[in-house]
Formats: structure tokens, C-alpha cells, sequence
């Protein structure tokens, strides 16, 4: 008995016929570029890479400071030449560097000046457009929270006029031995309403040698409660935008203030400091 040719379902799989027979075209797919410029080496940069890329697991300036630790020992013991001479200098940049890493790290390894908000006509940005951004202070993805410096990315507003970041951290090499962690590549977020912002300033955010306009925006923050906490923590951060030009920035401080509070808008006192 011969059976019947049982042929695949179709549902949800019809293709468009070739452009000659029915006229549709291919749309090739639009792929996301993210901002490329690197921040010019210097101090603080440095200290930020060391302290972010992993080797065996453990942050390349963590190797360090063993390896100052573990001279220190052994030139104190008196086995080599230049006993006192040798601890004592492995002890002071040993306190050196714990020293200017909590100091920059405390920053968030930038430094922001504000100055006077320019004028501007307060203007709605076209929700599907988007401004290339480099941006610092606290992200967020699947209820994960990491802060991050000069991390390239592009602002937008929604339909609802929610505010949006949308940032990438890539996955990258240091000095071709030390990566970054793979757990931490891929998209971060932030994501806030205009009514959830307390200040708004113009300025120029440093991150080591390279400096470019930028706006500091310190906005009330939810996160919820994880773990054994018992209820959600509410609190102000900062994050800050350099952009590339301040074409770009004015676009982006007037899409900022047409619907912020009017307090948010001042620029007489200066902006709170990142926090860890």
C-alpha cells in the first residue's frame, strides 16, 4: 500500500515569492554600530583597565600587588641585597596604588566640571532616534548591577518619554593576557522617567587625558530587593554623558529639559559625585 506524501507545515514558515513576481524587495538587516573612540592613555585609565581585566580569574592589578607583597617578604627576610631598601619600596607602592585606586575609584575614575547651562529651545528627540554617548556611573541588566567608565553607548526617549541608555561592553583583550569578564559582555541599561530627575548640569567630564562636553544627570533610582533585604532601596545616582560634540549635546540637554522638574535645572551648586 502506497502512502500518501505527508508534506511539511507552512504555518508561519511562507516565503516571499522572488522581487520579479511580486514585487517585494530585501531589506538588508540594519546592524548597531557603537561609538570606537578609546580614551587617551593616562593614570586613571590605567588604573581603571588593571582593575577590570581578569587574569586566572583575578583582576590583573590584584597580581600586582601580590607580587610587590611577595618581593617585600622575600627581600625582608635579609636573603638578598638591599634588604630595607627593596621592602620598604615594595611596601610604599604596594599603599601607593591601593591608595590612588580608592581615590579614583570613589569617582568612578572620571572628574566632572560643571559649568552654566547653555541656553537651549527645549525640543522632543524623535523616538527612534538615538545619540552615540559615552557614559559613566551604575547599569543594569536582569536585575544585575555593575558600574562601569566611558562605556559607549547611545541615549534615546521612548514614546513615554522614558529615558534610555542603552551601553556595550565588548569583549576585549589587555596587553593579549588578561580579558575582560565574559560575565559582564554584552548590553547595560539605565532607565529612567523625567520625574525621577533631581539635577541636570553641563560641563565637561575628564577621564584621564581625553575630555569632551558632557552632562551630569542625578535621578532617583529603585532597585529591588535582593537577596535578604526586605524592601526596595530607593536612592540618588549619578550618571554622566560625555558626547562627541556639542551639537550632539544640546540635542540631548533639550530632549532633558522639556519635561524635567524645574528644580532639576539648576546649575548653581555642584553635581553629586558617583558613588561605588
Amino acid at each position: 500500500m502506497k502512502l500518501p506524501e505527508i508534506k511539511p507545515s507552512l504555518n508561519g514558515k511562507h516565503e516571499a515569492p522572488p522581487p520579479p513576481a511580486s514585487g517585494a524587495f530585501i531589506v538588508p538587516p540594519t546592524r548597531t554600530t557603537f561609538p570606537t573612540e578609546q580614551p587617551q592613555p593616562s593614570l586613571p585609565t590605567f588604573f581603571y583597565q588593571v582593575s577590570r581585566y581578569r587574569l586566572g580569574g583575578m583582576p590583573l592589578l590584584n597580581w600586582v600587588r601580590w607580587a610587590l607583597f611577595c618581593c617585600a617578604l622575600i627581600w625582608a627576610s635579609g636573603w638578598l641585597p638591599g634588604r630595607w631598601w627593596v621592602t620598604g619600596a615594595c611596601a610604599a607602592l604596594l599603599l601607593l596604588s591601593l591608595t590612588i585606586q580608592m581615590q579614583l575609584r570613589r569617582r568612578d575614575f572620571v572628574s566632572f566640571q560643571a559649568t552654566a547651562l547653555p541656553t537651549t529651545p527645549q525640543s522632543l528627540l524623535n523616538p527612534a532616534h538615538k545619540l552615540p554617548i559615552y557614559a559613566t556611573g551604575l547599569f543594569s541588566v536582569e536585575n544585575k548591577y555593575q558600574r562601569y567608565t566611558w562605556l559607549p553607548g547611545f541615549y534615546r526617549t521612548f514614546a513615554t518619554r522614558e529615558h534610555a541608555l542603552l551601553c556595550q561592553v565588548a569583549a576585549r583583550k589587555f596587553l593579549q593576557v588578561a580579558e575582560w569578564p565574559e560575565s559582564e559582555t554584552g548590553l547595560w541599561y539605565v532607565f529612567f522617567m523625567p520625574s525621577a530627575i533631581k539635577q541636570i548640569h553641563w560641563g565637561e567630564l575628564r577621564f584621564g587625558k581625553t575630555v569632551r562636553p558632557a552632562i551630569a544627570i542625578t535621578y532617583q533610582l529603585t532597585i529591588p530587593k535582593q537577596g535578604r533585604a526586605r524592601k526596595d532601596a530607593t536612592r540618588a545616582e549619578t550618571i554622566f554623558l560625555a558626547v562627541q560634540n556639542k551639537a550632539d549635546g544640546h540635542t540631548l540637554l533639550a530632549d532633558l529639559c522639556f519635561d524635567a522638574p524645574a528644580e532639576a535645572l539648576s546649575h548653581l551648586t555642584a553635581p553629586a559625585s558617583s558613588r561605588r
